[in-house]
């Protein structure tokens, strides 16, 4: 049996050591998005590349199937995963979509589980008993890539490829084909490994403070709340510089709007192009404190699975979502409700190595335990299973 962070024991079949049935998993390809499903196809590989299961491409009657259940305008993360040597199998979903309380009904209702990034009480419980018995929440994730993924990495982009070859043939425009097939390639290639996110207690840090934000161009988006989310990210970043001088390092990503509105809370960090990301990705782990706000939707940020990949202390607001398994504020991160809190929060652990230590110790337990992408789908598998 093995011990889940809350406490409650499941079957396990995870290990070589434990002589219990491996699993098969066959993969569904045919549509997917590098950069929102790579966090769990990461975990998947690493768990073939240690020998728990059995990895391959679904094909068949199988594939048909996971066919149907598609929304091709944000594609589910699909897999059938079947125990060795028995008559067992279940058609699971991964759903990476910011809002709680949007669902792809079709996949909901044929899938055996449904796996959720963003999942929330209130809009979970307007599902029937039925829908609501499926769904499972997912733990902070983020987009990465593994070393040593050998021929998957060529199975993946021969994937892009005949995925492309199928929207054309289905009488999509072809240059919209080819585009969203290099935008994937794009993704894949700027992609950082686990290796560049990943930190420890032992290093030390940089006593200051990261943050950087995006701001959205109303010229390009529309609705009430571009404007809302905009003040809210512009103030985050005056109060944290006003108060914290040249201890807090970033602000906001450099794009023509923010250069044009407000050139002097810029970031002193990095320029937001992709091509950057893997060198960004790398400097966050030099600094002390990290602090995460909601993404659009009240979402759980890419971000806050960064920092606790990558050791830096948490400040966070208030995280409205569930998690699989439970990420505790005073315990894996300090939380704040306004942009003051948030700076005394940050000035608590610059102020004081015992308690960042502390903080430190507790969230990287949570990361390798609840966030590492082959220990959260094995726990994931483990759960579908049972």
């Amino acid at each position: 049996m093995t011990n889940n962070l809350d406490g409650s024991q499941q079957p396990c079949f995870t290990s070589i050591e434990s002589r219990v049935p491996q699993l098969k998993v066959d993969l569904f390809l045919a549509e997917f998005n590098m950069w929102l499903h790579s966090y769990f196809l990461t975990g998947l590989v690493q768990l073939a590349l240690e020998g728990t299961i059995t990895l391959q491409v679904m094909r068949g009657r199988d594939l048909r199937r996971c066919s149907t259940m598609q929304n091709s305008g944000y594609p589910l993360l699909m897999l059938k995963c079947s125990e060795a040597n028995r008559n067992n199998s279940r058609v699971i979903c991964f759903d990476p979509r910011d809002q709680s309380d949007a669902w792809q009904a079709k996949a909901l209702g044929e899938c055996d589980i449904y796996f959720k990034r963003s999942t929330h009480r209130q809009d979970t419980e307007r599902l029937t008993e039925s829908q609501q018995f499926k769904v499972r929440s997912i733990n902070p994730m983020f987009a990465t890539w593994c070393s040593g993924a050998g021929s998957w990495n060529v199975r993946l982009s021969a994937a892009l490829v005949a995925m492309a070859g199928r929207r054309i043939a289905a009488r999509m425009p072809t240059r919209e084909a080819v585009s969203s097939m290099l935008e994937n390639f794009r993704a894949f290639a700027f992609l950082s490994t686990l290796d560049n996110y990943e930190d420890n207690p032992a290093t030390s840090k940089r006593k200051q403070v990261l943050f950087q934000t995006r701001l959205w161009d109303p010229s390009e988006e529309k609705g009430d709340w571009v404007e809302a989310c905009n003040s809210h990210r512009v103030e985050m970043v005056r109060v944290l510089r006003r108060r914290l001088g040249t201890r807090c390092v970033g602000g906001l990503s450099r794009t023509p709007y923010t250069e044009k509105n407000f050139p002097e809370l810029l970031s002193n960090l990095t320029i937001s192009a992709k091509s950057k990301r893997p060198e960004f990705i790398r400097l966050c782990r030099q600094f002390l404190v990290r602090v995460n706000i909601k993404a659009l939707f009240d979402a759980t940020p890419y971000s806050l699975g960064e920092t606790l990949a990558a050791n830096n202390c948490l400040v966070s607001e208030s995280i409205r979502n569930d998690f699989a398994a439970p990420l505790q504020a005073g315990t894996h991160y300090l939380e704040f409700t306004t942009p003051d809190e948030r700076v005394d929060r940050c000035q608590e652990l610059l102020d004081s190595d015992g308690k960042a230590a502390r903080l430190r110790e507790a969230a990287h337990a949570y990361y390798r335990k609840a966030v590492f992408p082959k220990e959260a789908m094995r726990t994931f598998l483990e759960q579908a299973m049972s």
